[in-house]
């Protein structure tokens, strides 16, 4: 039996998640917290795989529009999740789970679906799951692109001397890295407003919850900002860029290493970014490699 969501299925949820995608662990909190907690959470499209009274499997299925945290291209939904326990495998579980996750998002108007991209769960299906890669080929998906997330010790962490250089060149044209006060929120929303208007819910979940204002580093020129990044939980870092005008003149990098100065200082020895565009030689030559590599699959419906 293929049922939706009820209330005081979170931990059911959350051990057929950990015990199906055991890359990937969440805990009640964060489920609770990504999905249950965004005000347009369909039960419909959380899916409860149960034999004979057992659970097991899942699927998480998101319109467009039902998630603050992403902002697909209309008539695009998501499968930001989908799981079954390894005893159940081969069984047609599976092939049940998808097809009924599908028709969830074909009733919500969908006419494409993406595998995870990524709400900060995944950024796509991790190419270690070598056979969740062939489950949903054979189903129709295809291979978009490969999104690459990336991490670096801080134990050692040095600012290369030529950076330190480069920021006060940087400081004597204006344009400095720092973090955050509180009377430089307008200037924050406004960098969001104008160039990342999708990295603006992180920000505010932030602020809400009063994490410590140097979780936030800054670029500013003269005071108006022009690049942002932050902790976003853990070791976890992102979003992290610099406006389009003021690239390729080395502030973001600078903005870059105050956040993972200031992490360091606090205890944390490891940090990553868990999608990292187009940008892996940039991450490479601040130190960081490559810690997981993701299928960003898609199918037509």
């Amino acid at each position: 039996m293929i049922r939706a969501f009820r209330r005081g299925d979170e931990d059911t949820v959350v051990r057929l998640w950990n015990g199906s995608l055991a890359r990937d662990p969440i805990s009640p909190a964060i489920f609770a917290e990504r999905t249950l907690g965004d005000p347009s959470f369909s039960p419909d499209g959380c899916l409860l795989a149960e034999v004979d009274g057992a659970p097991a499997g899942f699927a998480l299925a998101v319109p467009p529009g039902a998630s603050h945290r992403f902002a697909p291209p209309p008539g695009t939904g998501r499968i930001a999740g989908l799981g079954v326990l390894p005893g159940w495998r081969r069984s047609g579980v599976g092939n049940a789970m998808l097809e009924t996750a599908l028709a969830f998002l074909r009733n919500r108007g969908c006419r494409k679906v993406i595998y995870a991209a990524h709400e900060y769960y995944v950024a796509g299906l991790d190419r270690a799951y070598a056979e969740g890669v062939a489950f949903l080929e054979k189903r129709g998906f295809a291979v978009g692109y490969e999104a690459v997330a990336m991490g670096r010790e801080l134990y050692e962490l040095e600012w290369p001397a030529e950076l330190r250089a480069l920021e006060a060149k940087l400081a004597g044209e204006g344009l400095t890295a720092g973090y955050y006060t509180p009377a430089l929120k307008p200037a924050v929303e406004a960098f969001f407003a104008g160039d990342f208007p999708e990295w603006a819910p992180f920000f505010r979940e932030k602020i809400d919850r009063n994490d410590p204002h140097d979780d936030f580093a800054l670029a500013l020129d003269h005071g108006k900002v022009v690049g942002y990044c932050q902790r976003l939980e853990g070791d976890h870092v992102g979003p992290f860029g610099v406006a389009a005008a003021w690239r390729n003149r080395g502030i973001g990098t600078v903005m870059l290493y105050r956040l993972l100065e200031r992490m360091r200082q606090k205890g944390y020895r490891f940090c990553w970014f868990g999608e990292t565009g187009r940008a892996e030689a940039y991450y490479a030559r601040a130190g960081f490699v490559v810690t997981r590599r993701y299928a960003v699959m898609t199918r037509a419906l």
